[in-house]
């Protein structure tokens, strides 16, 4: 049986940081999670092009540079679609909402969060996944 590649959400202000600083954001998720498939979720696109319309530094790059990316179908918006879709999927996330990480983390969901101006860290959850959803 073939093994599925380990799926890295990424959320808004984590598509920002390339842009934003020169963060070496895949770089950084292959250190962590080798061989992982970079999947960018519906609600992220969403915001994403909502940023660019009120004109948020670097959100048309960042809008332009996740269309190339894969695509994870999400329903609802805004952090609780980022926790539903990384539970569903089994997928870590990369984010640097400090809120949302500790979310993520309760949720059973490893996060990959900036330690510095160019690295990564990954955030174990607080709990197993296999202990319910709740």
């Amino acid at each position: 049986m073939r093994r599925r590649r380990p799926l890295v959400l990424l959320d808004a202000n984590a598509a920002l940081l390339p842009f934003r600083s020169g963060f070496p954001l895949f770089a950084e998720v292959e250190r962590l999670v080798p061989g992982a498939e970079v999947v960018v979720p519906v609600s992220v696109r969403v915001e994403l092009d909502g940023l660019a319309r009120r004109g948020v530094a670097h959100a048309s790059a960042a809008r332009a540079w996740v269309a190339s990316l894969p695509t994870l179908a999400t329903s609802g918006q805004g952090d609780d679609a980022i926790v539903r879709a990384a539970v569903r999927a089994r997928a870590s996330v990369t984010t640097a909402d400090r809120a949302l990480v500790e979310r993520l983390r309760r949720a059973g969901v490893s996060v990959l969060t900036p330690r510095d101006r160019h690295r990564l860290e990954l955030r174990p959850p607080t709990r197993s996944r296999a202990s319910g959803n709740g």
